[in-house]
């Protein structure tokens, strides 16, 4: 009779492991010093033309040497080293039960300054660069990171976000569109296609949203927004803008077959099919899409104090009870002043 033969079985989850930048304390530091916010530092560093290679591989420890302008570009690049191997769906795990988005990928993308580089480092430090070439995935290498790309992706992202987490309020959800009207040169530098074009079933196919970007109208953005008089019609423009850029930036999803025990006698296997990404960019969209699911509660934004939060369940409008209170007492205030002062007009 054969010998039993034992099996083990990855249970390493390879759909979500991504790579974290080297960046020290003093990097941060030189950064925050010396490179600000956007174009400033340009003259100080290096300036290269556009059609000129930038040098592969590490460049040492001096900044000098890690900071390219390019002409055209807003940012320079800086040359990031690529460190550990991370699971940023674990993180995504601990951020939903400590109620707290900032832990997560996607959670802290929203929230950094456009343009602050130190947030920028701050942010590849944590969960690494949006995007990588294959030969810096050795944990050896070092890449180089076009801040104007970070930047361009980071208002994209940040402008979807602004019309999820305002899609209940008329003025809230006009404010997000102005937003994103004044940053659309900005965000449609972002690929695959425009802002809130729907990808197609023929690959590199997208069509726009069936009333036209608002900004493209004949009548003009502003007379457009108007046009949307009721609520609910630019309620549900926005959340097909929503739907399009989900789907959008989600294309490079992968479906991977998973090979696991069942029990743990039994030399039977079970397969699940699981997403995968080639990118952290698409992995924050997916992260954005599972909080917008129907089956949790997706990040809001205090009324209080502004921050982020994941709350406890549909009543909660407050990242703490302390705010919770403080914010249901102003808000009784007010309601209060109003009905005084219409009772003084009678």
């Amino acid at each position: 009779m054969p010998s039993r033969v034992s099996r083990k079985f990855s249970t390493v989850a390879r759909e979500s492991l991504w790579w974290r930048g080297i960046i020290t304390k003093d990097d941060l530091s030189w950064v925050r010093q010396n490179l600000g916010r956007s174009s400033y530092g340009f003259g100080a560093f290096e300036t290269i033309s556009s059609s000129r290679l930038l040098p592969v591989g590490p460049l040492g420890r001096t900044w000098d040497q890690r900071i390219r302008f390019v002409e055209g570009e807003g940012a320079p690049h800086i040359n990031v080293p690529i460190g550990e191997r991370y699971d940023y769906h674990q993180d995504y795990e601990r951020a939903r039960r400590e109620r707290d988005p900032h832990l997560s990928p996607h959670g802290l993308f929203r929230v950094i300054e456009n343009g602050f580089h130190f947030h920028a480092l701050q942010f590849m430090q944590q969960f690494g660069p949006l995007t990588l070439k294959p030969h810096s995935l050795t944990g050896k290498g070092a890449e180089w990171i076009s801040l104007s790309d970070f930047w361009d992706k980071h208002a994209r992202f940040v402008g979807v976000s602004r019309l999820w987490e305002h899609r209940s309020d008329v003025q809230q959800l006009t404010d997000a569109w102005r937003w994103i009207f004044e940053r659309r040169e900005q965000i449609n530098r972002v690929g695959p296609a425009l802002f809130g074009y729907m990808p197609l079933w023929e690959v590199d196919k997208y069509s726009p949203p069936p009333e036209g970007l608002l900004w493209e109208r004949q009548e003009g953005f502003e007379s457009a927004l108007k046009n949307f008089a009721d609520f609910g019609i630019l309620q549900k423009y926005s959340l097909d803008v929503i739907q399009s850029e989900l789907n959008a930036h989600t294309a490079d999803c992968r479906q991977i077959w998973m090979m696991n025990p069942i029990g743990n006698e039994s030399q039977d296997v079970t397969f699940k099919p699981i997403r995968g990404f080639s990118s952290l960019w698409g992995g924050i969209w997916d992260l954005f899409g599972q909080d917008a699911s129907a089956l949790t509660y997706s990040w809001r934004v205090c009324l209080e104090c502004g921050r982020l939060f994941y709350p406890r369940d549909h009543r909660s409008m407050c990242c703490t009870t302390e705010h919770q209170a403080l914010w249901s007492k102003r808000k009784w205030a007010r309601e209060h002043r109003r009905t005084a002062a219409f009772r003084q007009s009678d």
